[in-house]
């Protein structure tokens, strides 16, 4: 199975060498390398060329985001199956192997995520997903030592666009990326739902070990961060969500305001709920195309 490995980079010129490197160790062989230059400033674009020759490099003169920037990648993209890697990354050499094992393991699989450790190698940073009421996320297992409590293969609602597998005929069913999710955050979560409504399994590979760095380009917990995260959250409910969801997500976010009081984040907060009622006609088309391409595909599969 030919699976073509997409780093969508921005400004990385720094990092991408290294999880170039790693990449090209895998034991697995039968793979490609496309790296999209998501609009570099640095010289990322001059490393890749220079260092890397075997590499296709795809280069935007503008940022197009993570769904942008990687759907370009899947457009070139020959593989059966589709390997999305963050540019601040170093990936085991066996990880690659971990994934199409699975693969074959598991027919119905549509979306494969890996354990991600943090830099120290040996801290948890996610070992698949859990999505709450009201769209807030967790990383199973997130700080904890791995001692392999993690160690099995096991479905989640989602994993992490930070290293993340989709198979082909997924793609060429669902569609590609969300770009609406502009710049960051809950593009592979939206994915893995709506994959998950059609039957596929959305799978964490324990297997597939890669060390992340972690919100190279915004700081985890900062405005910028809170604000794109929120924004993109309350989208994704809009979206998704059937309207009994609607309904408990609704209740669920007034609970954890009340609850949590989150003095640190209240003003991100009203600009994500007053960005989202400025673009709801938006919304509310990409919900319809949404419920409406789901009902036309399970309407064919049975």
């Amino acid at each position: 199975m030919l699976v073509s490995i997409i780093i969508t980079s921005l400004n990385g010129a720094q990092v991408l060498p290294q999880c170039l490197r790693t990449v090209f160790q895998t034991t697995y062989r039968d793979y490609e390398v496309i790296v999209v230059d998501n609009g570099s400033t640095d010289q990322t674009h001059e490393v890749v060329q220079s260092g890397f020759p075997q590499v296709c490099i795809i280069r935007s003169d503008h940022n197009r985001g993570f769904a942008g920037g990687n759907n370009l990648g899947l457009l070139a993209a020959r593989g059966d199956m589709l390997v999305l890697l963050n540019d601040d990354t170093e990936v085991e050499a066996s990880w690659l192997s971990a994934l199409t094992q699975a693969a074959a393991q598991y027919p119905n699989w549509g979306i494969l995520g890996c354990k991600l450790l943090y830099p120290d190698k040996r801290t948890i940073q996610h070992a698949g997903g859990t999505i709450h009421a009201n769209g807030l996320t967790d990383h199973r297992g997130h700080g904890e030592e791995d001692r392999g409590q993690y160690n099995d293969i096991a479905p989640q609602p989602y994993v992490t666009g930070a290293a993340f597998a989709i198979r082909r005929t997924l793609i060429d069913r669902l569609g590609y990326l969300d770009e609406g999710y502009y710049p960051i955050y809950f593009e592979e979560i939206d994915y893995c739902v709506r994959a998950r409504r059609l039957g596929y399994a959305c799978l964490y590979v324990p297997g597939a070990v890669v060390y992340h760095a972690e919100s190279r380009t915004t700081h985890r917990w900062s405005p910028s961060f809170l604000y794109k995260y929120n924004k993109n959250r309350i989208r994704f409910c809009l979206k998704n969500f059937t309207l009994p969801e609607l309904l408990r997500a609704a209740k669920s976010e007034v609970r954890w305001l009340v609850k949590h009081r989150p003095r640190e984040i209240f003003i991100p907060l009203l600009r994500t709920y007053a960005i989202n009622l400025a673009k709801l006609p938006a919304t509310l088309a990409a919900r319809w195309r949404n419920f409406r391409l789901l009902k036309r595909l399970k309407e064919e599969h049975t």
